[in-house]
């Protein structure tokens, strides 16, 4: 699919149509996932098809394939990329609004997708379209990842093998002012046999990268529970862990079950390694984080096992780490295997593009402050010279990947003017 239209090109668009595009794209529940249909699942291919019919009627091109999909504005050789994502991780539960529904209570738009990532590429959508009259003398493509929540990437993969690569850009996938560095990512599967682990059934959470807010474990000797605060899992700290609540109500009752053992003698209640061995920070990215994300049974293999995420400091060495974390568990007869490995991201503040993208920030809004680092990881890791930038305020609540998930209306107006200033700073600057 590909196609554009230029007659509305002189049309002012409302900020009233952008809450109502985001609405309806917040409808689609595109939890990316591979059905008959398509790689990434119905939905996710309607979303992309709502958010390619809206983009021609902004007056935009766009270009869609099976494995990506991009929507360009301006002119010339050079290009200026943002990368977005309009899949979501599942709502999970807890939710007092639909999560699907786009409901607007209170000046804020809730469901899953608002802060991340629908929101933010809605409001780039429209600062693209503000500029269409302007016709940039660089290219601006907005570049629409289908797979980013469920880690594979493989969408952008296929984009970078047969597209242009942006000369530099941004994701709006992160926190202001910019995102100066991102921690490293690892992501461990431990693995022990059922029938030496004590366990006879064990549940809980849905994904490494996300606290869980519940877990149900099955011993030879009870039943425990655990309930949970869901958060991100680059901080799990924020949130409170269902499989180590549940693990310590069956410790607390006295049960001898192995894999019961080996989680609180090496996780347990902490989140930043201590267990493990591997507790470290440094000045300029902070502590490392370890979240038990997904416990499960793996009947096929009569396994007992749990997904861990670890996201280390910028200037960690992450096969130490490795190396730390899968002999810990040597010893209670478990496999533990790194199953996923992303490297830290560093930019340097006084980087053009940096500069570029912060004083459109600081212009918009009057905050001078500096640069941050995150634990998260954004399509930023994904292709050079792009970092994260938005959407995500300094002290407005962030409720990704938890429930009730919002966008502050007013919030989501000052996203397209700071995006909007953002892309005009990048295209007229001749350092990129």
């Amino acid at each position: 699919m590909s196609g554009t239209v230029t007659e509305n090109k002189d049309r002012n668009y409302s900020n009233t149509e952008m809450i109502q595009t985001l609405q309806k794209l917040v409808r689609y529940p595109s939890i990316s996932s591979e059905d008959e249909t398509s790689i990434y699942g119905h939905d996710t291919e309607e979303a992309v098809d709502y958010l390619m019919e809206t983009a021609l009627s902004l007056g935009l091109r766009i270009c869609k394939t099976k494995e990506y999909a991009y929507i360009e504005t301006g002119e010339g050789t050079d290009l200026i990329g943002v990368l977005a994502h309009i899949d979501v991780v599942p709502p999970g539960e807890g939710w007092t609004k639909d999560p699907f529904s786009g409901e607007i209570s209170n000046d804020r738009i809730y469901g899953r997708g608002t802060t991340d990532d629908k929101g933010p590429l809605v409001a780039v959508l429209y600062a693209m379209a503000d500029l269409v009259k302007v016709n940039p003398q660089k290219k601006i493509r907005l570049i629409i990842g289908l797979s980013e929540e469920n880690g594979q990437w493989d969408d952008i993969e296929a984009y970078c093998e047969k597209e242009q690569l942006p000369d530099a850009g941004f994701s709006p996938d992160g926190d202001f002012p910019a995102i100066q560095c991102e921690k490293g990512a690892l992501v461990f599967k431990v693995s022990m046999k059922a029938d030496k682990s004590g366990i006879i059934d064990a549940r809980g959470g849905s994904s490494a990268n996300m606290v869980p807010d519940y877990a149900h474990i099955t011993t030879k000797s009870g039943n425990y529970s655990g309930k949970g605060i869901k958060f991100h899992g680059c901080a799990p700290w924020l949130g409170k862990n269902a499989i180590t609540d549940a693990v310590t109500n069956g410790i607390s009752s006295g049960d001898k079950a192995a894999f019961l053992q080996m989680y609180s003698a090496l996780i347990g209640e902490t989140v930043f390694g201590e267990n493990l061995g591997i507790k470290m920070e440094d000045e300029i990215s902070g502590k490392l984080s370890v979240n038990a994300g997904e416990l499960f049974m793996d009947n096929e293999n009569q396994d007992v096992c749990i997904l861990i995420d670890i996201r280390y400091p910028c200037m960690a060495d992450a096969d130490k780490v490795i190396a730390a974390v899968e002999e810990k568990f040597l010893p209670y007869g478990a496999q533990c295997k790194c199953i996923y490995r992303s490297e830290p991201l560093r930019m340097d503040p006084c980087n053009p593009l940096m500069e570029k993208l912060l004083d459109a920030y600081r212009t918009e809004t009057g905050d001078y402050s500096d640069p941050i680092s995150i634990g998260g990881g954004t399509y930023a890791k994904a292709m050079p010279n792009i970092v994260a930038f938005g959407p995500n305020f300094p002290g407005h609540e962030n409720r990704e990947h938890r429930n009730d998930e919002y966008i502050r209306i007013d919030d989501l107006i000052k996203l397209r003017a700071i995006y909007k200033r953002a892309l005009l700073n990048l295209t007229e600057c001749r350092e990129l």
